[in-house]
């Protein structure tokens, strides 16, 4: 009993600091967030938190339901979601029965369910190809699936199951998004903590639990419909504003396009007319006559000097939209070894250099490493996949141009992908770790010059440019023009 308890306490927990971390929308800038509801009366089945947008958008509104899991035992399938415990209805059921009444409710306006777990889909599943991995939705390849495949024997069970029709079966899955696989208790705690640092609100621990606490409240009092006035006021009443934020300067930095972000800028660096593309996008390139080091890296090393003579502070909030090069350079000039923190805005996460490494983070030297004929021995290159495999494309670049005598290429212990440095810590161990295998490969092999190829978010590339100090040799960044590569900045 006293197990049960405890299970269902670490339930309720997760479900409310999942729905404080969405809650928090309605201050993120941009998010277009009107209206947070928890505890749902009129959702059925997603009624843990629901998000109505602004109604001018064009975004849909969302649905949530948390299945919190304390261990993993057991995982998600096509078959459990079709299966019924003591004749009670089975989760699909409970999905589709929800789906029919959210839309009777709403008409025309488009709306999605979303199911969260810590569990995963069964690996052996057949409808687990099927599961898109960006917005979590099911592919449209499914209704595609003839009906003697796997897959489409699975789909088609789960039609029959529900009896619906064929038109109304399509809809209904074009409404669910599945996220399995999500965020243990600790990582939803670091990213509530990052969401609640990057508002300006206290993060530590004490505020998180003073957080559960508020949702818990709302749900007892039957306070289902969260404004943004509403949540100021509880913000304000429960002394969750910072007293004394963090001195620092924010300095925008442009090379793709311009934006105005959360926090308006001290200094700029706006390279735009620097770069070949049209006036609304830039490119890659840079304009015919330019020069990465002599022409763009001395206006970071002119911010970077006023902001120790005039702003007196450690703290730099970077926010911008710019290529990966100039990215490596910002960091590379606000550096570790000068006593700098770097804060990015990471798609709306805020991380900084100063963070504790994630112990469970590794960056791995991959088995398919090795010489490269004809290229200078003392020239070392190294590839860094994170977003993807960088490898075909940086040998095909090296067997061709004959620039380095050997390629190292490195990969974290996690799949690669747009989630792979998943937190704060994952990208700080990423740039730590980086560094030591570079260095070292230095040492051993007396290289003279080392080519950095990078495919990974603008974090990676601005945390390892900030660490990227006293290498025993000149660092080239070598830009990805698609197709081939240019060296851009030259980090000495």
């Amino acid at each position: 009993m006293a197990n049960q308890v405890a299970a269902r306490l670490s339930g309720d927990d997760y479900q409310h600091l999942y729905a404080w971390h969405l809650v928090l929308s309605l201050k993120m800038p941009n998010s277009l967030v009107q209206l947070v509801i928890v505890e749902n009366e009129r959702a059925g089945s997603f009624d843990d938190v629901t998000i109505h947008y602004d109604p001018t958008s064009d975004k849909p509104d969302e649905f949530h339901q948390v299945k919190y899991h304390v261990d993993q035992r057991d995982e998600y399938s096509s078959a459990s979601f079709t299966e019924k415990k003591e004749n009670r209805s089975s989760l699909l059921e409970k999905f589709f029965r929800t789906w029919k009444s959210v839309k009777s409710q709403r008409g025309n306006r488009p709306f999605h369910l979303t199911l969260i777990s810590n569990w995963a889909w069964a690996e052996s599943d057949s409808l687990r190809e099927f599961i898109e991995g960006h917005e979590n939705r099911i592919k449209e390849a499914l209704f595609d699936e003839g009906p003697r495949s796997k897959a489409g024997t699975s789909r088609d069970a789960w039609r029959n199951h529900l009896g619906a029709d064929v038109e109304e079966f399509k809809e209904f899955i074009r409404s669910l998004r599945i996220k399995l696989g999500f965020d243990s208790g600790a990582e939803l705690a670091e990213r509530v903590s990052e969401r609640m640092m990057f508002l300006g609100l206290n993060f530590d621990v004490a505020s998180q639990k003073i957080c559960v606490g508020i949702i818990r409240e709302w749900i007892t009092k039957g306070k289902q419909e969260i404004t943004s006035d509403l949540l100021d006021d509880v913000i304000k009443s429960h002394g969750l504003l910072r007293a004394d934020p963090e001195k620092s300067a924010v300095v925008y930095l442009s090379t793709i396009k311009e934006k105005t972000f959360d926090v308006h800028p001290d200094y700029e660096i706006n390279w735009r007319d620097h770069f070949e593309g049209t006036r609304f996008v830039k490119g890659h390139a840079l304009k015919e006559g330019r020069n990465w080091n002599d022409d763009l890296l001395p206006d970071i090393y002119d911010v970077e000097s006023l902001v120790g003579a005039t702003a007196g502070c450690r703290l730099i909030r970077a926010r911008g939209f710019a290529r990966l090069s100039p990215w490596f350079a910002f960091g590379h000039v606000f550096s570790e070894v000068s006593g700098h923190v770097i804060e990015v805005d990471q798609n709306g996460r805020l991380w900084r250099t100063d963070s504790e490494p994630s112990e469970e983070f590794e960056v791995l030297i991959s088995a398919s490493s090795g010489q490269i004929e004809g290229g200078p021995s003392d020239v070392l290159a190294f590839g860094i996949s994170v977003t993807g495999d960088i490898e075909p494309r940086v040998r095909e670049y090296l067997q061709e141009s004959k620039s380095a005598g050997s390629l190292l290429l490195l990969h974290p212990n996690k799949a690669l992908g747009m989630d792979c440095l998943h937190s704060n810590g994952d990208v700080v161990r990423l740039a730590q770790r980086t560094k030591q295998l570079i260095r070292g490969a230095i040492e051993t092999n007396r290289a003279s010059k080392v080519l950095l190829f990078y495919y990974g978010p603008l974090s990676g590339a601005c945390f390892l440019g900030h660490c990227l100090n006293a290498m025993g040799c000149p660092i080239q960044i070598m830009e990805d023009q698609s197709p081939g590569y240019t060296p851009s900045f030259l980090l000495v």
